[in-house]
Protein backbone atom coordinates (compact mmCIF):
# COMPACT_ATOMS: atom_id res chain seq x y z
CA UNK A 1 0.00 0.00 0.00
CA UNK A 2 1.52 3.48 -1.36
CA UNK A 3 0.22 6.55 0.83
CA UNK A 4 0.71 10.03 -0.78
CA UNK A 5 2.65 12.59 0.80
CA UNK A 6 0.27 14.95 2.39
CA UNK A 7 2.59 18.35 1.94
CA UNK A 8 4.41 17.76 5.11
CA UNK A 9 7.95 17.43 4.68
CA UNK A 10 9.89 13.94 4.65
CA UNK A 11 12.84 12.38 6.41
CA UNK A 12 16.53 14.31 4.60
CA UNK A 13 18.29 10.73 5.56
CA UNK A 14 19.89 9.59 3.05
CA UNK A 15 20.21 5.69 3.71
CA UNK A 16 23.60 3.40 2.88
CA UNK A 17 21.76 2.75 -0.71
CA UNK A 18 21.62 5.83 -1.79
CA UNK A 19 17.72 6.01 -1.78
CA UNK A 20 16.28 8.96 1.05
CA UNK A 21 14.19 7.64 4.12
CA UNK A 22 10.27 9.03 3.11
CA UNK A 23 9.45 8.60 6.95
CA UNK A 24 7.50 12.36 7.91
CA UNK A 25 9.72 14.50 9.44
CA UNK A 26 9.34 15.85 13.00
CA UNK A 27 8.22 19.55 12.97
CA UNK A 28 11.30 20.07 14.91
CA UNK A 29 13.96 18.50 12.98
CA UNK A 30 15.00 17.39 9.25
CA UNK A 31 14.80 13.82 9.95
CA UNK A 32 12.13 11.63 11.31
CA UNK A 33 11.82 9.88 14.82
CA UNK A 34 14.66 7.43 14.28
CA UNK A 35 16.80 9.11 12.67
CA UNK A 36 16.79 12.18 14.67
CA UNK A 37 17.91 10.21 17.58
CA UNK A 38 20.68 8.46 15.08
CA UNK A 39 22.01 11.66 13.84
CA UNK A 40 22.04 13.22 17.01
CA UNK A 41 23.72 10.18 18.61
CA UNK A 42 26.53 10.97 16.39
CA UNK A 43 28.81 13.72 17.69
CA UNK A 44 31.79 13.63 15.20
CA UNK A 45 31.31 12.49 11.65
CA UNK A 46 34.74 10.97 11.63
CA UNK A 47 35.63 8.20 14.26
CA UNK A 48 39.00 9.21 16.29
CA UNK A 49 41.51 7.02 15.13
CA UNK A 50 45.28 6.82 16.32
CA UNK A 51 47.36 9.38 17.87
CA UNK A 52 44.45 11.63 18.49
CA UNK A 53 43.20 11.88 14.66
CA UNK A 54 40.16 11.30 13.13
CA UNK A 55 39.97 9.07 10.34
CA UNK A 56 37.51 7.08 8.77
CA UNK A 57 36.66 3.12 9.03
CA UNK A 58 38.11 0.86 6.47
CA UNK A 59 37.29 1.56 2.69
CA UNK A 60 35.93 -1.80 1.98
CA UNK A 61 33.29 -1.72 -0.62
CA UNK A 62 30.77 0.42 -1.83
CA UNK A 63 28.54 1.01 0.97
CA UNK A 64 31.49 2.02 3.86
CA UNK A 65 32.56 4.63 1.09
CA UNK A 66 29.23 5.78 0.40
CA UNK A 67 28.95 6.33 4.07
CA UNK A 68 32.17 7.85 3.73
CA UNK A 69 31.12 10.26 1.18
CA UNK A 70 28.12 10.85 3.55
CA UNK A 71 30.25 12.30 6.33
CA UNK A 72 32.43 14.36 3.82
CA UNK A 73 29.11 16.51 2.93
CA UNK A 74 27.91 16.10 6.67
CA UNK A 75 31.47 17.41 7.65
CA UNK A 76 30.89 20.60 4.99
CA UNK A 77 27.19 21.20 5.91
CA UNK A 78 28.16 21.90 9.51
CA UNK A 79 31.26 23.46 8.84
CA UNK A 80 33.41 20.91 10.90
CA UNK A 81 35.96 19.91 7.70
CA UNK A 82 37.47 23.06 5.53
CA UNK A 83 36.62 23.05 1.84
CA UNK A 84 40.09 22.15 0.71
CA UNK A 85 39.98 19.07 3.04
CA UNK A 86 37.05 18.02 2.24
CA UNK A 87 37.90 18.14 -1.58
CA UNK A 88 41.15 15.88 -1.00
CA UNK A 89 38.82 13.60 0.77
CA UNK A 90 36.41 13.19 -1.62
CA UNK A 91 39.27 12.45 -4.52
CA UNK A 92 40.75 9.95 -2.10
CA UNK A 93 37.05 8.28 -2.03
CA UNK A 94 37.06 8.72 -5.95
CA UNK A 95 39.92 6.77 -6.18
CA UNK A 96 38.70 4.10 -3.68
CA UNK A 97 35.56 3.34 -5.72
CA UNK A 98 37.74 3.44 -8.82
CA UNK A 99 39.77 0.28 -7.49
CA UNK A 100 36.22 -1.45 -6.47
CA UNK A 101 36.01 -4.28 -8.93
CA UNK A 102 39.19 -3.96 -10.81
CA UNK A 103 41.20 -7.30 -10.47
CA UNK A 104 43.77 -7.97 -7.61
Amino acid sequence: MHIKNSGCPLCRHTKSDGLRCKSPALATSAFCYFHQKHHRARPATISPGPFGKRCFHPLQDRQTIQRAISRVAQGIASNRISLSRAAKMLYALQLAISEIGKPQ
